[in-house]
């Protein structure tokens, strides 16, 4: 078979199923016999779609996305969800093609030669390498693999020059033994980490994205020290929104940065402790006294943190210090936790948002998925939406871009077939991605995209009200965007009360397809046309 083949089929090895990506004339040898080998592929409308869906598909199913691209701008076009990923710790791998081995480095204007494209992408990926025989490929997509188990997950590069994704090969296989590589870390750091969580009076436990497959074990933990547990955007659904020592995520407001502020321990579990996490309230990171931080990547450390990271994964520290540590009594922590949560309870009932993500809330069901775009509403339900399980929340604020929420719910529900996907998005932001519409349609899953229509970049237009600037490029134009969705296929309501909203919601999940509800935000929370003015004028 041709390499292109052999590709396809030792990747099957590995449980991969679905590739994204679109054919070009550098990629035909990776689409030879594409259909007798296994995989699936899904076609998006731009390569942004197809990483944007390999990272959805990856957080959903818990198996690496798969994106077969072009060399050049095709790459390229997927840089932004390469960074993404590579900002929220999810593995993809990226195939490219490349130009021939002749022609590597010689930039005799070749179709879709990019200079070092190799290079470019390093920053962004746990590796990345142009290859120039069969067997280094197949040895670089087995050490993706393997680095995935015991390294934090990040995207993979392997760019293959296309005269030699046209050349004979054998067949490629996955190594029989697969070599463990646990990672190292101290004993004397795991018994000073330990003895501090048992000497620790007032503990907090901030737990991220690398713990949220280990609830069962941080929720084991919290109980047993009596720790208010706070978690990051990552982490949502973590624990059951009702759990006494649940204060969600809380980590912008007042009485949670006094629950920090007061720890005289803070547990750092899968979690860089970015600053992101209080980054529209305009106050300073609260201070942390005493940071133990458990993380599988040690090289991250916060400003206040003394000690080194402890190179573990969550569940296996939590296994440790449930092993070690005396049981305390709970009322301290739930205590504690209940002003937090109250803080939290404040701030929603404050919000003109909360009667909307109520109307949202209200009509999922249980189990239903939900993406969510750089956007009004969205930002507001990622602290104010009740979710009680972990993984049905994709919200990539971290990196913060524009345009995710419509093809990451493309590809989260290829990863969960039958289950109801909405994706949360601005009219601003929409328009980043919205021709992936036509992929959503020829999928045909349960889908409902939810577009909060307030006439442009309304949360910028409030950035620019609290630094004192005239807004300027805050207004942007869809004459209608209901129509362009109906022309995509999609059955399409406009909500315009929150009641509307739910019973349109509870309508489209049961739509057996594509679903699209155009929701004209109130007046208050609108870009006002007047203060755009001197754009006008321009």
């Amino acid at each position: 078979m041709r390499l292109g083949q052999a590709i396809s089929a030792l990747l099957t090895e590995y449980g991969v199923e679905h590739i994204f990506g679109i054919p070009g004339v550098h990629t035909l040898e990776l689409f030879r016999d594409i259909d007798r080998s296994g995989l699936n592929v899904t076609i998006p409308r731009h390569e942004q779609g197809a990483g944007f869906m390999a990272d959805a598909y990856t957080r959903v199913s818990g198996k690496p996305g798969v994106c077969y691209l072009i060399t050049g701008p095709g790459v390229l076009n997927a840089l932004t969800p390469i960074a993404q990923a590579w900002h929220d710790s999810t593995p993809m791998l990226v195939i490219g093609s490349a130009v021939t081995r002749e022609q590597l480095g010689a930039h005799r204007g070749t179709l879709h030669d990019t200079p070092d494209l190799a290079e470019v992408l390093r920053p962004f990926t746990l590796f990345s390498e142009t290859v120039t025989s069969a067997e280094r490929v197949a040895t670089l997509i087995d050490e993706a693999f393997r680095r995935w188990q015991h390294e934090r997950p990040r995207p993979v590069y392997i760019g293959i020059p296309r005269d030699l994704l046209e050349e004979e090969v054998g067949e490629l296989h996955r190594p029989e033994t697969t070599r463990s590589e646990p990672a190292p870390h101290a004993e004397a750091t795991i018994t000073a980490a330990l003895t501090a969580l048992a000497t620790a009076t007032r503990p907090v436990i901030i737990a991220g994205g690398g713990a949220r497959h280990d609830g069962a074990a941080v929720q084991a933990l919290a109980e047993r020290i009596a720790a208010p547990v706070i978690l990051t955007g990552n982490a949502k659904g973590l624990l059951p929104e009702a759990h006494p020592l649940n204060t969600g995520i809380s980590m912008p407001f007042p009485r949670t940065q006094e629950l920090i502020s007061d720890a005289d321990l803070i547990l750092a579990l899968g979690t860089e402790l970015s600053d992101f996490e209080v980054l529209f309230t305009g106050s300073a990171e609260p201070t942390m006294a005493n940071i133990v931080r458990i993380d599988i990547d040690p090289s991250v450390t916060h400003p206040d943190q003394t000690t080194p990271t402890l190179q573990l994964r969550v569940a296996e520290f939590a296994a440790a210090a449930l092993a070690t540590t005396t049981a305390v009594p709970r009322d301290s922590g739930t205590a504690r936790a209940a002003i937090a949560r109250e803080g939290l309870a404040a701030a929603r009932a404050a919000d003109p948002h909360t009667i909307w993500i109520d109307a949202i809330s209200a009509a999922l069901p249980e189990h239903a998925i939900l993406t969510a775009d750089s956007a009004q509403v969205a930002y507001q339900s990622h602290h104010f939406l009740p979710l009680d399980t972990p993984g049905r929340w994709l919200a990539p604020y971290g990196y913060g871009t524009l345009g995710p929420a419509l093809p990451m719910a493309i590809g989260a529900a290829i990863a969960a077939p039958g289950q109801p996907v909405i994706a949360l998005a601005g009219d601003g932001s929409a328009l980043f991605t919205l021709p992936e519409l036509a992929t959503a349609h020829d999928l045909g899953a349960n889908l409902t995209y939810v577009i909060w229509d307030n006439g442009g970049y309304r949360e910028i237009e409030v950035s620019f009200d609290r630094t004192d600037i005239a807004p300027a490029g805050v207004r942007t134009t869809a004459h209608n965007l209901a129509a362009i969705a109906e022309g995509f296929g999609a059955a399409v309501a406009r909500p315009t009360t929150p009641h509307e909203l739910t019973a349109a919601l509870q309508t489209a999940i049961a739509h057996p397809g594509l679903s699209v509800l155009v929701v004209e935000a109130p007046a208050d929370h609108r870009v006002e046309a007047d203060s755009l003015t001197q754009e006008a004028s321009a």
